[in-house]
């Protein structure tokens, strides 16, 4: 075998280290342009099908609620009109590009979103206790506000502090409360074609619309470019000792 002639240059080795598979790498940009959109419908469509509750007509109430919601109106428009404003208005927080260019109108819709979110969450806490399958609804729909009032409540002190990261944290956990309502809606017709009673499928449903959101939201933020563990659970770390 003739041994390579010196002279002669060879081609380098590709480096694969240096070289990235940019073919495996997803477009994240357009994984969340995706995401945004789905989230973004699903929103609409449960404000459009929850909106009908406003008209007060009591042939679009929930057969087994219809004399409740009747007896606490007041309480019902306050509990839907805040959620369908908070719903609608939730998606449009999280645009990065709305945020960087009209910083006023960011704050702006904030604020009307967190007043929204105090009336769906008032209301809530008034119709809990006369739900359906008690204690096990009841309690889990009173989960529900009390998390949605205090997640909120976080997200806007973060904000009144310039912590942006804990304020986008926060905020990721009140809008997927608030997105309980579309998760709601879904699972009930799922359970209904799987067979199962209606008063296990609305116990279940209590707990579940808004717990699946929550992991999906923790999912969302564990994800959040340069957000230390602190952040994420919104607790202090403690002091270094002295000296």
């Amino acid at each position: 075998m003739n041994a390579p002639d010196p002279r002669v240059p060879t081609a380098a080795a590709p480096d694969t280290a240096a070289a990235p598979n940019t073919a495996a790498v997803p477009n994240t940009g357009s994984a969340r342009r995706a995401g945004w959109w789905t989230v973004t419908a699903l929103a609409f469509l449960t404000a459009l099908f929850t909106a009908r509750y406003l008209t007060l007509d009591p042939e679009v109430f929930l057969d087994q609620q219809r004399a409740v919601y009747l007896a606490h109106r007041g309480s019902l428009v306050l509990h839907v009109g805040g959620g369908v404003l908070a719903i609608l208005l939730g998606p449009w927080q999280f645009l990065p590009r709305l945020r960087a260019r009209r910083p006023g109108l960011h704050r702006l819709t904030g604020r009307i979103y967190l007043l929204a979110v105090l009336a769906a969450g008032t209301g809530g806490l008034l119709m809990a206790p006369r739900g359906l399958v008690g204690p096990v609804a009841p309690i889990g729909f009173t989960g529900l506000a009390v998390l949605l009032l205090l997640s909120s409540a976080l997200a806007w002190r973060a904000g009144r502090r310039r912590d942006i990261l804990r304020h986008r944290a926060w905020a990721i956990r009140s809008f997927a409360l608030i997105m309980a309502a579309a998760t709601l809606r879904i699972w009930l017709p799922v359970m209904d074609l799987a067979g199962v009673p209606f008063e296990q499928a609305y116990a279940t449903a209590a707990w579940t619309c808004w717990l699946i959101n929550l992991v999906v939201a923790e999912h969302l933020i564990a994800r959040l470019p340069g957000l230390p563990p602190p952040a994420r659970t919104g607790r202090v770390p403690a002091a270094p000792p002295a000296g």
